[in-house]
């Protein structure tokens, strides 16, 4: 597979883990971190998630493409953003 081709499907998957995480942000600093305000320790960690967005947007641009840094460093942040991802979706919560 072209280093291209790989880019753009690790830089998919970041815009896609972005659908869950950027209206989870929003929702937690709108709420000012629920009840108890522990909501607030997850919001640095998902603003990092969602600077991800413009290194996933980059690849998408014919000088970037080919990019190896843009590749290790979505790779990266994908493989962050997807165990968060999985962390907050098996999590049980007390409602």
């Amino acid at each position: 597979m072209k280093l291209s081709g790989l880019n753009k499907i690790i830089s998919v998957l970041i815009l896609l883990l972005n659908v869950y995480f950027l209206p989870f942000t929003i929702i937690q600093i709108y709420t000012s971190g629920g009840i108890m305000v522990f909501g607030l320790l997850t919001t640095p960690i998902t603003l990092i998630i969602n600077l991800f967005l413009i290194s996933g947007y980059l690849v998408f641009n014919k000088k970037y493409e080919n990019s190896l840094s843009l590749l290790i460093l979505n790779s990266i942040g994908s493989i962050f953003a997807f165990l968060l991802f999985i962390l907050l979706i098996t999590t049980p919560t007390i409602d």
